[in-house]
């Protein structure tokens, strides 16, 4: 995967830690996951000129499945240059659309990284601020806990598109779609088919045929067969 260099700041280390981390969760569940140096250029793609409007200093641009993101951080300061840096990576976010497919830009992420600036703030009011502002695209911020980071990122990853809750549930015989096939078959006996026909009829409508006159056919036969 490429990468640019980059001046080895704390902002910078925040990001690329958190674009580190982004890669393996989407790696982890079997997604491509690749570096889009384009979603970061300084114009609009067509264009010799650069944008003339305000943009990130810092940020990277990158794939995960089907999810085109842009990876940066903000400060939460105060609340008044937090929306200037949400205006810089709103316009990058713009520019990254024109390199997108019409199909992927209604999956584009804003993901960003920030540091609580003092337990006085009230940051998660600044958090949510932010994520409630889906201007251009959804927008998700990742708060690292001072003690327990990976902690931190796990509960932050399930707030996203790279949760998978059901690889870790359990397996269930007894789920409610089986209650409820039952229950359609009680009640096709209780309007007179027999137990077998009834169990053919629900077999049926979960084959997925796109033919009706050939299911229709294939309802008569079952109830004709378990007479």
């Amino acid at each position: 995967m490429a990468r640019t260099a980059r001046r080895a700041t704390p902002r910078v280390a925040m990001i690329n830690g958190l674009f580190s981390r982004l890669v393996a969760s989407a790696t982890a569940i079997g997604w491509d996951a690749r570096e889009e140096e384009k979603f970061v250029s300084k114009r609009f793609r067509g264009r010799e000129d650069d944008a003339q409007v305000q943009l990130p200093t810092d940020v990277r641009g990158l794939c995960l499945g089907r999810y085109p993101v842009l990876v940066s951080a903000i400060d939460m300061t105060d609340s008044e240059g937090m929306r200037v840096q949400l205006r810089a990576i709103h316009n990058q976010m713009v520019i990254a659309r024109s390199f997108m497919l019409a199909e992927e830009i209604i999956d584009a992420h804003i993901i960003l990284v920030a540091r609580v600036p003092s337990p006085e703030t009230d940051w998660r009011q600044l958090v949510d601020l932010v994520e409630r502002d889906e201007t251009v695209c959804r927008k998700i911020v990742w708060v690292p806990a001072l003690t327990d980071q990976d902690g931190s990122y796990r509960a932050f990853v399930d707030r996203t598109f790279l949760a998978q809750p059901w690889t870790s549930s359990p397996a269930q015989t007894d789920a409610p779609l089986d209650q409820n096939e039952r229950l359609v078959e009680d009640i096709l006996v209780k309007n007179g088919l027999s137990k077998a026909a009834a169990a053919q009829w629900v077999s049926l409508a979960d084959s997925g045929s796109d033919d009706p006159d050939a299911l229709v056919d294939q309802l008569v036969a079952a109830m004709d067969s378990a007479e």
